[in-house]
């Protein structure tokens, strides 16, 4: 803006001495046609901020070190194709709370993108953007505030641990009700109205004087448990939920139920309950959206 503004004065300067010079009807008409850029420049600005409209993406979901982008789309700017505008945005990582400005400037309707660097995991945010829109010649601009809200995910890439669990500690510790007809595990109770009469246990019900029915069981592994430590070096982080996740992974390949527990240093307990894919993926997301304190002292 600074720029249009010393380039419309210079303008205005060369045209006025141009004018004192020759004094000629075509000098003056110059001289004027100069002066009413001003009023034009301000009722364009106006008009353009009364119908101009932005949106950006809504969530986005990408893994470290993939190029990532904030989209924005303008509208309502197709009778003023040359008017210009700018967007301001305060993007926040939720981990740590660092925040960063992001800056974009265009031209009427069109759908710009921005870069966001993924070098780290955590979640980044945006809610508001303050936008300017400006006249086509940039010398006037009025301010306009849109609540927009925005967030990506950058999630951590699987790295293999220093040591990889051994399957043979989490053995079956249990039984659990199992929905197979089939099993040759199974528990007795008292036959309750409703239960299918193929389950009941003909041999202790005459023996007992009572219908008993056969509930089929399952071998159930113990709960395993994985650690999850919190630090403010984002690198050491990064590596840390690598290898949760490749190892969470890995248990629930061998039908594995887990827990991750996040271990900030407040005391209550954050644990997640694996059983699926679908878990892992909602944990990790709710993961990095906690907030790191920043007097965490690294071990």
């Amino acid at each position: 803006m600074l720029r249009s503004w010393v380039i419309y004065i210079l303008a205005l300067l060369g045209e006025a001495m141009f004018f004192l010079c020759y004094r000629m009807w075509f000098s003056w008409f110059v001289l004027i046609m100069t002066i009413a850029i001003l009023p034009l420049a301000f009722v364009i600005s106006f008009a353009c901020s009364l119908f101009f409209q932005i949106e950006s993406d809504a969530f986005r979901k990408v893994i470290k070190g993939d190029e990532t982008q904030i989209s924005f789309t303008s509208s309502g700017l197709e009778f003023f194709p040359f008017a210009l505008y700018s967007v301001r945005i305060l993007l926040t990582e939720s981990m740590t709370g660092e925040v960063s400005m992001i800056q974009l400037f265009s031209q009427g309707d069109t759908t710009d993108s921005v870069i966001i660097n993924t070098d780290h995991c955590g979640t980044y945010r945006f809610q508001s953007a303050k936008v300017r829109v400006y006249d086509m010649f940039g010398l006037f601009f009025i301010p306009k505030t849109f609540e927009l809200a925005g967030e990506i995910v950058v999630m951590p890439v699987p790295c293999i641990p220093q040591a990889v669990p051994d399957l043979s500690g989490f053995q079956a510790k249990g039984l659990r009700r199992s929905n197979s007809s089939s099993s040759e595990i199974y528990d007795v109770r008292g036959y309750v109205p409703g239960d299918p009469v193929k389950k009941i246990h003909w041999k202790l019900s005459a023996k007992k004087n009572s219908l008993m029915i056969k509930e089929p069981q399952e071998e159930t592994f113990g709960h395993s448990r994985l650690v999850l430590p919190f630090t403010r070096d984002r690198d050491k982080m990064d590596r840390t939920l690598g290898e949760v996740l490749f190892t969470s992974r890995y248990f629930l390949s061998h039908e594995v139920e887990h827990k991750i527990r996040v271990l900030p240093p407040v005391k209550k307990e954050i644990a997640f309950d694996i059983a699926s894919k679908e878990d892992l993926d909602k944990a990790m997301i709710a993961i990095l959206h906690i907030p790191i304190p920043e007097d965490l002292e690294d071990e």
